[in-house]
């Protein structure tokens, strides 16, 4: 396990490189390792289920997926997620089913109930459009890897856990 200051940190990105736009974690992923030192870095993970182990304990979990947002593909949110108000995306209902089958929410809750969740968990999530079967992201998809990839980092790295605004 990796830390820094004693600080626990999970990077984990959830999604599919050969399902277009769903590659987006995969391919933040990919511009993290072996440069994020201060962190464990884990996946692709095919489901949010497979969170349940990789971030047992952590102080601070950074989890990268594509998102449908409904808005322009390449959007960057970050969502801080709380199991007391249902994490909701602009543009999306509070229920909508992931992709994943089930979602992070409701990892989440799973790894509260087993007594293993991590102590804050932070969603990076890039608006994609196309989900199809095929490789290679979307232009805007893309565009919008460098920028998740320098969000992610300063994320885990910052004192307080929270982007600035460089």
């Amino acid at each position: 396990m990796s830390s820094e200051g004693g600080r626990h940190v999970v990077i984990a990105a959830i999604g599919c490189e050969y399902r277009r736009d769903d590659g987006a974690g995969p391919a933040v992923l990919d511009r993290l390792r072996g440069q994020h030192e201060r962190a464990d870095v884990i996946g692709p993970l095919a489901s949010p289920l497979d969170l349940l182990g990789a971030w047992d304990g952590a102080d601070l979990a950074i989890v990268v997926d594509a998102v449908r947002a409904g808005e322009e593909p390449g959007k960057l949110h970050v969502v801080d997620m709380n199991l007391d108000t249902a994490p909701v995306l602009p543009g999306l209902p509070a229920a909508r089913p992931s992709s994943h089958g089930l979602g992070i929410t409701e990892a989440l809750r799973l790894a509260h109930v087993l007594g293993s969740a991590p102590a804050r968990v932070v969603l990076v999530g890039i608006g994609g459009r196309d989900f199809g079967l095929g490789v290679g992201l979307s232009p805007a998809v893309s565009g919008a890897v460098n920028g998740a990839a320098r969000l992610v980092a300063e994320l885990a790295g910052g004192d307080s856990g929270k982007p600035g605004s460089g």
